[in-house]
């Protein structure tokens, strides 16, 4: 097939850009600059970039300021699209930029698409799109949820708009719960979710690394969840779902992408504490809130915004997503505690990756 993919620079993208080259597809890549493509470029094979296709253009702009050359060249030669492309930010200074490019952008390409001739559009949501539920379904929610952030109010009038043009092609919305790292490597290029919790884990080790206390004579107290189960989903996994809605999704449905058997939030520490081989942490519920020091308060402050999303006990049904699974003949997820270290070890090494290449 030919496929036209936006946010396939990303960290999601990327990986999906790779996994529909190696099933033979033909990709036309949506990107803002050249540098943007050279990144993608550098992750495959001679071979592999001749199925790849940039296309310089804009979510915000109408066409999405594409050439006249480019819209002749992609009208009745698309098959279908994936829209990966998001602005994630859970800043309310950030608004109306969250609503321009996620709502707008949408819609721009939506037109876009009808334009283009295309059969089917795969449009890569959230699965908190739900707001403070505690409970996920595989279908639209109200417009006037309570939402935690405006990303997720963004993300909820953005399936919509998409869910509005299934009388003119095929739709599919596709919500990936926390995306992490590789299930095998570990590799990852994200910042948010589990990895902020990672991020103040590595920057205290170094703190108390270069300091007169003794890694051992000291613990530091982090707020968590600790009987909550957080829903985060390798990289790998997710592709291989939305490359599987390509030819076996059901129209006009939804998907929950989620983690079937969520591991609790103690798991998830425990791992992050051996992975980054640093025990100088205490695990403690928010009740004891009043019990943190200055310094301690300090370092559980940035990793507040993302309390709703690691430390929510929520249940998502996902019947779609496993009759997805059934069609495809694919494993369900099933995370364990090698796999978590792993992905761990993964944001632990990654400098030494870098370096590498």
């Amino acid at each position: 097939m030919n496929v036209f993919v936006t946010g396939g620079t990303g960290f999601l993208g990327m990986d999906l850009v790779n996994r529909l080259v190696e099933e033979g597809h033909d990709v036309y890549v949506l990107v803002r600059s050249q540098k943007k493509a050279d990144q993608l470029f550098n992750r495959l094979s001679q071979k592999e970039q001749e199925q790849v296709h940039i296309i310089e253009g804009d979510l915000g702009k109408e066409k999405l300021g594409l050439s006249v050359v480019n819209m002749k060249e992609l009208t009745g030669t698309i098959d279908a699209v994936y829209h990966s492309a998001a602005y994630l930010s859970f800043d309310p200074n950030d608004r109306d930029a969250l609503f321009e490019i996620n709502v707008q952008g949408t819609k721009n390409l939506l037109a876009l698409a009808e334009q283009m001739q295309v059969s089917k559009f795969i449009h890569v949501s959230t699965a908190y799109t739900l707001g403070d539920r505690k409970e996920g379904f595989e279908q639209l929610y109200p417009l006037d949820s309570n939402f935690v952030n405006a990303y997720e109010e963004s993300k909820c009038h953005a399936e919509h708009a998409v869910m509005s043009y299934q009388d003119r092609f095929d739709v599919h919305i596709m919500r990936p719960a926390i995306i992490i790292g590789d299930s095998e490597t570990g590799e990852a290029d994200t910042n948010f979710g589990m990895y902020g919790v990672m991020r103040a884990v590595e920057l205290l080790k170094k703190k108390m690394a270069r300091s007169r206390d003794s890694l051992s004579d000291k613990k530091m107290k982090i707020l968590v969840g600790l009987e909550d189960t957080t829903h985060i989903v390798p990289v790998d996994y997710i592709t291989k779902l939305l490359v599987a809605g390509l030819t076996r999704a059901k129209k006009n449905h939804v998907y929950n992408l989620v983690n079937p058997s969520p591991p609790d939030n103690h798991l998830i520490m425990e791992a992050i504490k051996e992975g980054m081989d640093f025990q100088a942490i205490e695990l403690i519920p928010y009740e004891d809130y009043s019990t943190l020091s200055l310094e301690e308060l300090k370092l559980n402050e940035p990793l507040q915004v993302f309390k709703p999303y690691l430390n929510r006990t929520i249940y998502f049904h996902d019947d779609n997503t496993r009759d997805l699974l059934a069609k495809a003949n694919e494993p369900s997820l099933e995370m364990d505690r090698p796999m978590l270290l792993r992905i761990v070890r993964g944001f632990r090494d990654r400098r030494k990756t870098l370096i590498k290449q």
